[in-house]
């Protein structure tokens, strides 16, 4: 299959279902992964105060433990029905979505570690510019690996029409 030349068209591997509530109103992927994502976020960190304060023994790693697996698991049901608009594949989608998160997790402290750590620059622009690189990566990670979807299957009669000149 080739590379789309106009927008809509199909890329290979990624299969979209009809657009979603989300996508009818906002029509841009990219905005919509941004929005689920800002929500997520806000959502997680709401997530991760309410446990500190029900449970202010927790250590702090198991409390941010806690925040990430519950809001890693609800956004990936949001962003499988309202971004990416995938079916079935339900644990290897959930478990590539887990990869990619993970992933980007330790590269977030990696990165941070070195420009705060060892370069010296300021902890919070630091992390505001690592954020926007890996909200980009992320993007492309659930796109064309967490929710990718293998091309279908050409019969062999369209297989001999499409090869005939």
């Amino acid at each position: 299959m080739k590379q789309p030349e106009t927008p809509g068209e199909a890329v290979k591997g990624i299969h979209d279902g009809p657009p979603g509530p989300l996508l009818r109103i906002v029509k841009d992927q990219r905005v919509a992964f941004v929005l689920v994502g800002g929500a997520n976020t806000a959502f997680s960190t709401g997530l991760f105060i309410a446990v500190a304060w029900l449970y202010p023994g927790l250590p702090s790693p198991v409390v941010l433990s806690i925040a990430f697996v519950v809001s890693l698991v609800a956004v990936f049901f949001v962003y499988r029905k309202l971004v990416f608009r995938v079916k079935g594949h339900f644990w290897l989608d959930l478990g590539r979505f887990t990869l990619v998160n993970l992933t980007m997790f330790f590269t977030n402290i990696a990165l941070l570690l070195v420009a705060h750590e060892v370069l010296g620059y300021p902890q919070i622009p630091a992390q505001l510019a690592i954020t926007c690189v890996t909200v980009i990566i992320n993007y492309f990670g659930h796109k064309y690996f967490s929710f990718r979807r293998s091309a279908e299957p050409v019969s062999p009669k369209k297989a001999t029409e499409e090869s005939t000149p």
